[in-house]
């Protein structure tokens, strides 16, 4: 009976050590998702990117007045507290393309965040009423995958959601 119980043991522990050891995907920076996504983009309009890792300073600097002009109807969002990372890439021009990559420490924080992209996608299509305008913003995705709210405003938002949740793939 020890005996048994002494190879249970024994295997429990190699199987635990085991489990240990096994490679686990690495959650994607938010920045690097926007990389993949916008060079995918057939023709990317010229425009900016913005990320919560860049210094102030920094070209890429998202400052909390763009978070909340952009998000928070002037008010910076009470859900940004939940954000471990931000992403953004904004036209510059008058093509309607934006991507919004924002990785957040759980699924009801991005579900949040998803809704806020939802009031943007909003005001974008009211305040502007040009017809290429109203084309691409008719095909904009918000969507959540995992931690991860994503707002995507692109000529072939389809391709840009496929190559997003490949990047994130399963972490």
């Amino acid at each position: 009976m020890k005996k048994t119980a002494v190879i249970f043991l024994s295997l429990l522990v190699l199987i635990c050590a085991l489990s240990s050891c096994s490679p686990q995907k690495e959650i994607p920076s938010c920045r690097e998702i926007l990389s993949a996504v916008t060079k995918a983009e057939i023709e990317l309009p010229a425009g900016k990117f913005y990320s919560s890792k860049a210094q102030k300073g920094d070209s890429e600097y998202l400052s909390s007045t763009l978070i909340a002009s952009l998000f928070g109807g002037g008010a910076y969002p009470e859900v940004a507290k939940d954000w471990i990372e931000v992403a953004l890439y904004l036209s510059v021009g008058n093509h309607p393309c934006e991507f919004a990559i924002i990785l957040c420490q759980n699924r009801d924080a991005a579900h949040d965040t998803a809704k806020l992209f939802c009031s943007r996608l909003s005001a974008i299509k009211i305040t502007k009423n040009e017809a290429n305008r109203e084309e691409v913003t008719a095909n904009a995705k918000v969507a959540v995958n995992g931690n991860f709210a994503l707002l995507i405003i692109s000529s072939d938002s389809e391709n840009a959601m496929k190559i997003i949740q490949r990047s994130i793939g399963k972490y």
